[in-house]
């Protein structure tokens, strides 16, 4: 990351300080003021981020924010405030509006971790960038990875809240390409879509995933599997009685199978989609509403299905800790999927805090890294004689 660069603008010097010691440690190339009248002398189009504050005298973050926009800037935002949070997702609602990219938001007080986080997701959507720019792997290649099984499968655990025992695993799809190395999933899913290669894609991820999952039941490791199911695969109405047929014929239990579906996956066809997702309920397979709260319908979709299990997206659980409306969010979701008869599980579990605030708001179940990151099949029994489950 030493080629990127960052602006602060913060009228709180500590703030400001705080800020570019980690933005140096991370490698960027960091200017910083506690005047936000030097903005226009220190901003370039060559600037990557700008950490702006809101509330500041003279000039605000917001007529910062239309000085960008007058500038069709290309940088990505992080804004940060110690006052209203309304005003905070306000600010990043315009900036979207005008076609300008805001990275994240950020509470004060905010810790260390919290813009390490941000600042590293920029840098994975830089690297998912040059792949999509400089040599990225074709569909040819992906054909190819998919035709000789090169891609391959990690495992997430997910345990109960309450007692902290591993209930079960998703199954998340990774490539390394041979001399291009780890292809990010942010460019090759959408690139599979796109190529018509995604209904192979998730056949493939589906095999692997139910075969190791058939060997650790003949290992008496017998755990629930959350598979990602992609919504071009949800116009096949052979889908169902195909899935079925593979369960069977591994003797593996219907019933501890869940296939998961991201809620803007809403399918043109509704009345197609209902009737796929209905008769996979109806065969005994468990079926997910993933990253709730961010898709394009919420409870509309959420009544309209028969889900049987609720995520909670990791941007909300990840800052419950410190934000009250993250908080309000998950605990809302929590009581409302209670209320419908479904099982909760919150994503992004990253610290003790997090964990203890999930175990009063009585979440079912949770992954993230504070459990364990996502691993090889190999790698999963050592992971459980060494967890601690205290």
């Amino acid at each position: 990351m030493s080629d990127l660069s960052l602006l602060v603008v913060d009228d709180e010097i500590d703030f400001t300080v705080f800020v570019s010691a980690i933005a140096s440690e991370m490698n960027f190339t960091v200017l910083s003021t506690d005047n936000p009248l030097e903005f226009e002398k220190l901003y370039s189009p060559h600037i990557n981020i700008i950490v702006l504050d809101l509330f500041m005298p003279h000039i605000d973050g917001i007529e910062l924010l239309r000085s960008l926009y007058e500038k069709k800037s290309d940088a990505s935002i992080v804004f940060m405030s110690g006052k209203d949070n309304n005003v905070l997702q306000a600010a990043q609602k315009l900036a979207v509006e005008q076609g300008l990219t805001v990275l994240g938001i950020l509470q004060k007080p905010f810790r260390a971790e919290d813009l390490q986080n941000i600042l590293s997701k920029y840098a994975q959507k830089t690297h998912a960038r040059n792949f999509e720019l400089i040599g990225s792997p074709s569909v040819s290649e992906l054909r190819q990875a998919i035709d000789r099984e090169d891609l391959f499968l990690v495992y997430q655990p997910q345990i109960n809240i309450s007692t902290r025992r591993i209930t079960g695993l998703e199954a998340l799809i990774r490539w390394n390409h041979p001399t291009k190395g780890r292809v990010p999933v942010s460019y090759f899913i959408p690139l599979a879509e796109e190529a018509g290669l995604i209904s192979d894609l998730t056949t493939h991820a589906i095999n692997t995933a139910l075969k190791q999952m058939a060997l650790w039941n003949e290992n008496g490791l017998n755990l629930q599997m959350s598979i990602n199911v992609s919504p071009k695969i949800l116009d096949d109405l052979d889908f169902p009685g195909k899935l079925v047929k593979l369960t069977r014929s591994l003797n593996l239990d219907i019933t501890k199978i869940t296939i998961e579906v991201t809620e803007s996956s809403l399918m043109p066809d509704v009345a197609r989609y209902m009737d796929i997702l209905a008769r996979l309920r109806m065969k005994g397979f468990r079926l997910a509403i993933d990253d709730f709260g961010t898709g394009y319908s919420t409870l509309q979709q959420l009544v309209r299905a028969p889900f049987s299990e609720l995520k909670i997206d990791q941007s909300f659980v990840k800052r419950m800790d410190i934000d009250k409306e993250c908080r309000s969010i998950v605990e809302i979701s929590i009581l409302l999927a209670h209320k419908l008869g479904m099982k909760v599980i919150a994503e992004g579990i990253e610290n003790e805090d997090i964990h203890h605030i999930l175990q009063e708001l009585n979440c079912d179940e949770g992954q993230g890294f504070l459990i364990a990151k996502p691993m090889l099949a190999s790698e999963l029994k050592p992971w459980i004689e060494k967890y601690s489950f205290s």
